[in-house]
């Protein structure tokens, strides 16, 4: 039996990679936010045996410790954690403008912080398993390399700062036969600016896919460094 634990479950490509690790024959561990959105009950009348829903706010310490206790009760270890959870904030703001630092530091505490807080309260049950794997939903925003937008503060530099969480978790465990990936999902139809972006090119679901079948159905090389790839598998830079 294969376990994976996914946060931000609630919508989006968090709840398409629930629907499709449990079409696989996985058992979930569904992590969200807000408890009043129920698109990932619907799931559990096909999956009651296979899906856990656990409440989580991954910018919370005592929330994280939470949900990593009912997991460990849940499951004998994890196969796979997906670091999906994440926010956007303003967009508009540029240099020499009003920016909202307040934000930024609320950004970082979900996108860079939130991913170290799971990581670290899983790491045993991570590395009970034999996979061994750790995905952080990353962004090609967060390449220093290819930065070319004069916005986007908090999740640009929330998401270089994932990329740095995911490089150093990944020196931990890399000898112990761990693996972290670093994930560009794609432009995703979604809501992660408050309203439905239906010009976006993919759907969660397109996403989601090819997040799982890059992780789980293709043969990663194992370098000195994690990888950092599209939701299709090409490499981005650093």
């Amino acid at each position: 039996m294969n376990y994976a634990l996914v946060t931000g479950a609630d919508h989006g490509v968090g709840l398409a990679l629930v629907t499709n690790l449990l079409a696989r024959g996985w058992t979930v561990l569904a992590c969200r936010l807000n408890p009043s959105e129920k698109q990932v009950d619907a799931l559990k009348a096909e999956y009651a045996d296979t899906l856990a829903i656990i409440e989580l706010d991954v910018s919370k310490d005592e929330s994280v410790s939470n949900m990593a206790s009912m997991a460990a009760s849940l499951v004998p270890h994890l196969d796979l954690v997906i670091n999906n959870a994440g926010i956007l904030g303003d967009m508009e703001k540029e240099f020499g403008e009003d920016i909202d630092f307040n934000q930024i530091l609320t950004i970082f505490n979900v996108n860079a912080v939130g991913p170290l807080r799971v990581s670290n309260a899983l790491s045993a049950l991570v590395m009970k398993s034999t996979l061994k794997t750790i995905v952080d939903i990353s962004s090609e925003a967060g390449s220093i390399h290819d930065c070319y937008r004069v916005g986007w503060w908090g999740y640009g530099m929330s998401k270089a700062a994932n990329n740095m969480q995911g490089a150093l978790v990944y020196n931990n465990i890399r000898d112990k036969g761990g693996r972290v990936i670093q994930m560009h999902p794609g432009w995703v139809k979604s809501l992660i600016k408050g309203f439905y972006e239906d010009e976006a090119d993919i759907t969660p679901d397109e996403s989601a896919k090819g997040i799982l079948h890059t992780v789980l159905d293709t043969e990663l090389p194992v370098e000195e460094r994690p990888l950092f790839l599209t939701y299709q598998g090409e490499r981005l830079p650093w």
